[in-house]
């Protein structure tokens, strides 16, 4: 108390008023550090914009609002970003197919679309915006999609209708949160590519489902069964009455029982959000969402799919 009280008539200690007045003034400063730092890491990631690997890395950095150097560095240094608030998805623009950046500018369907029809590594260093733009596609009351038996199962091509390749999941529990408390809630990558080769085909004129897991051309095991269309409401009744199986030169099938439960509107179902010649995104009766690709009938004999 003898100290303050010398401090004050010495004029070194401040009067309540100076006190609060250099507080303001800190705090300032400090928001002025916080958009130097920002700014810092904006041109950190345009340097890197040329190079594929960094490029990834940067834009995974900015994700967390911290440059990607920093990102590599030691507990200390992240720690001394942690105040640095985080922008809002900021993508390295770069000109290679190895890098999320590519997905600038797009628009959330064209997103998906653009991830479902790349390659595996593509697709894999793509999780996250797959799954925050197909988050984005089911929250919208969009128009339903039209001529959904022709897409689908058509049969043009004369190939016993349309084959379509399973390629991305959410599952309920990350949609349904994702939805209520938005994508910041959910971590990883939100979503999953199916890790299997996967492929269901429908055929308009017999209204014919199958839906095969296919594995190295020498294994596969297909359901098949009926299924309903209706155009008006976008949604895909199905059920199975039968299970095929193949390996190598061995293949067996039988019949399956009926479920007199599952009939009508309690049957499995896909509310399609989208379809096109390209790709489709369904709900499904168990609450996730889904991707699938088209496929043609080369992919099918390269892959053993249906042949």
């Amino acid at each position: 108390w003898n100290e303050s009280r010398e401090e004050l008539a010495s004029g070194v200690g401040e009067a309540p008023e100076g006190k609060e007045q250099g507080e303001r003034e800190t705090e300032r400063e400090r928001e002025r550090e916080r958009e130097r730092e920002v700014k810092r890491m904006h041109r950190s990631c345009g340097r890197l914009s040329g190079v594929s690997s960094s490029a990834g890395v940067c834009a995974a950095a900015a994700r967390r609002g911290l440059p990607a150097s920093r990102r590599r560095g030691g507990l200390a240094q992240q720690q001394h970003n942690a105040s640095v608030p985080a922008p809002r998805r900021v993508r390295p623009r770069a000109s290679t197919e190895g890098s999320s950046s590519v997905l600038d500018n797009l628009d959330n369907l064209a997103l998906v679309k653009k991830v479902a029809l790349s390659g595996k590594v593509f697709q894999q260093i793509s999780a996250r915006e797959m799954f925050e733009a197909l988050i984005a596609i089911n929250q919208i009351k969009s128009k339903k999609p039209e001529n959904l038996s022709k897409v689908l199962a058509g049969n043009e091509a004369g190939e016993g209708g349309s084959y379509w390749k399973l390629v991305y999941t959410v599952g309920k529990k990350n949609l349904n949160e994702a939805t209520s408390k938005g994508t910041g809630s959910v971590g990883g990558n939100g979503g999953n590519f199916f890790p299997v080769t996967a492929v269901q085909n429908w055929n308009e004129e017999t209204n014919r489902i199958q839906n095969g897991i296919f594995i190295l051309g020498v294994f596969s095991l297909i359901f098949s069964g009926d299924f309903e269309l209706v155009d008006k409401s976008a949604i895909l009744y199905f059920d199975f009455d039968r299970l095929d199986i193949s390996l190598g030169p061995l293949s067996f099938g039988f019949d399956l029982p009926a479920n007199e439960e599952r009939v009508g509107k309690k049957r499995p179902f896909f509310i399609w959000l989208h379809a096109d010649e390209d790709i489709a995104i369904g709900r499904g009766r168990g609450g996730g969402i889904a991707v699938w690709k088209k496929v043609d009938k080369s992919y099918r004999e390269d892959e053993g799919v249906y042949v």
